[in-house]
């Protein structure tokens, strides 16, 4: 069930969902996060459910395993039990009960067996290696400032769904354009919230995303949330509408396993630099957090 983006309550479960990914380490209480929605605890639950369609520790709880996995196999040489406590669990104990009845194997087994790193754009299946990445134009190492950012947020299936990302694209312009929020300085971003081959398709998460300067009223389905100021790891790539996936297959499991640098808990996205396409190919640069 994806989220229904026009329901009155999305603004608030918006903001609870971005509190609880950024926080994934820390406990996450029901008071705690009625308060950021500002409902009373007793409806906040029910309206969460209702809106996403998940019930808001299954969601919890599903952020934080399916982060494990992707730090499991990003970063091989951090112990399970750091990445256990990383993503929120109390002890070893309850991570690998959890993790076991989720994946059917310890998270040393996922590690050892899962032979492809995997993320928010590859494709669902094992393929030909061969034919999953494409070479940068370039790759440099840039530290960016904290970014304030407006976004439209999609709720579902999106893989190789171009007119998707075109409305959304178009729908956050539009927003922007009609309060004069563009200028020659924005910039435009798509963060990928979950892991997409260990997430069901229906609860897959993407924002469409604007840069802003200085503070602006949103309400609905247009949020705000802050890139953190962070080193980042990134890839210049063109690319055809079946080709993202090869670009983000590159940086996870060529580049960054050999960059001698660790991935960090910051969001990954894209960042698309004004430059025209060229030859039905368009410039799109990978971001990958470092440290």
């Amino acid at each position: 069930m994806a989220i229904n983006r026009d329901h009155p309550y999305v603004e608030q479960i918006n903001n609870v969902q971005d509190y609880i990914e950024t926080h994934l380490d820390m406990p996450l209480t029901i008071k705690e996060l009625a308060q950021i929605a500002n409902f009373s605890e007793y409806h906040f639950q029910r309206i969460f459910a209702f809106v996403t369609g998940e019930n808001l520790y299954a969601f919890i709880k599903r952020l934080r395993l399916e982060k494990a996995t992707y730090m499991l196999l990003a970063d091989k040489k951090r112990s399970v039990i750091d990445i256990a406590m990383s993503v929120g669990f109390s002890s070893q104990a309850s991570f690998a009960k959890a993790f076991k009845a989720k994946y059917g194997m310890s998270g040393s087994n996922y590690r050892k067996t899962i032979g492809v790193l995997r993320d928010k754009r590859f494709v669902g299946e094992q393929l030909d290696q061969t034919n999953m990445s494409i070479e940068p134009e370039k790759i440099d190492i840039r530290r960016e400032q904290a970014i304030q950012l407006i976004y439209t947020r999609y709720t579902g299936p999106y893989k190789g769904d171009g007119q998707l990302f075109s409305e959304l694209f178009t729908k956050l312009y539009q927003w922007a354009d009609e309060r004069h929020l563009i200028s020659e300085n924005t910039r435009w971003f798509v963060i990928y919230h979950d892991f997409g081959n260990e997430t069901d398709e229906s609860f897959l998460r993407l924002s469409v995303c604007m840069s802003i300067e200085g503070n602006v009223a949103v309400s609905g389905d247009i949020g705000t949330l802050t890139l953190s100021e962070g080193l980042y790891g990134v890839g210049s790539f063109r690319v055809d509408q079946s080709e993202y996936n090869k670009a983000w297959y590159y940086m996870y499991a060529k580049w960054l396993p050999n960059s001698g640098y660790r991935p960090d808990d910051r969001f990954s996205l894209e960042h698309y630099p004004p430059v025209a396409i060229q030859d039905d190919k368009r410039l799109v640069e990978i971001y990958i957090p470092i440290e």
